[in-house]
C-alpha cells in the first residue's frame, strides 16, 4: 500500500470510529432510561418529551407550537398534547399570536426555567462525573473538536 493509500485508510479507520462513538452516544442518550435517570436527578416531574419542548422554547423564544412540532419532528397534534401537559403542569404558557390571532405562540414560565436550569445541572453533574478521570488536557482537546463536530451537524442539519 502506497502511502496515499495508507493516508486514506488511516482517514477511513478514524471516520469508522467516530461514526461509531457518535452512535453509541446519541443511542444511549435516547434511552428513555438515561432520560429518566437526568429527571430523577434533577428531582423535577416532566415527562420526556416535555424536556425537549422545554428546551426548544428556551432556546428559540416564543414559538407556535407548529413550529415546535416541525423542529422536534414530531405531528402538530402530538406536539400540541405534549404542550398542554406542560401548561397544566404550569411550565409553558401559551399566549395569542399578535400576528394571527388564530395562533398561539408559547413561551416558558418561571417554573419551566427552572426546570431546565436543574435538568442542566443534573446534566452537568453526570458529565463532570464521567470526565472525572480524564485529564485537563484530553477535556480540553476534545472540547473543540466536539464543539466542531456538533456545529456541522447541526449545520448539515439545518436546524441553526
Amino acid at each position: 500500500m502506497g502511502s496515499t493509500q495508507l493516508r486514506a485508510q488511516r482517514t477511513l479507520d478514524s471516520v469508522v470510529a467516530i461514526e461509531e462513538a457518535v452512535v453509541t452516544i446519541v443511542r444511549e442518550f435516547s434511552l428513555a432510561s438515561t432520560q429518566e435517570r437526568f429527571i430523577g436527578a434533577a428531582g423535577v416531574s416532566v415527562e420526556r418529551a416535555g424536556f425537549g419542548v422545554l428546551r426548544c422554547v428556551s432556546e428559540r423564544g416564543e414559538v407556535r407550537v407548529s413550529e415546535l412540532a416541525q423542529f422536534l419532528g414530531v405531528d402538530t397534534s402530538t406536539m400540541s398534547r405534549h404542550v398542554k401537559t406542560l401548561e397544566g403542569g404550569g411550565l409553558v404558557v401559551r399566549a395569542e399570536d399578535p400576528l394571527d390571532g388564530r395562533a398561539a405562540r408559547v413561551g416558558l414560565t418561571a417554573a419551566g426555567v427552572e426546570v431546565l436550569r436543574l435538568l442542566g445541572e443534573a446534566r452537568h453533574r453526570y458529565f463532570t462525573e464521567l470526565l472525572a478521570a480524564w485529564s485537563d488536557a484530553d477535556r480540553s482537546a476534545l472540547a473543540p473538536l466536539l464543539t466542531r463536530l456538533a456545529n456541522e451537524v447541526l449545520e448539515q442539519g439545518g436546524r441553526t
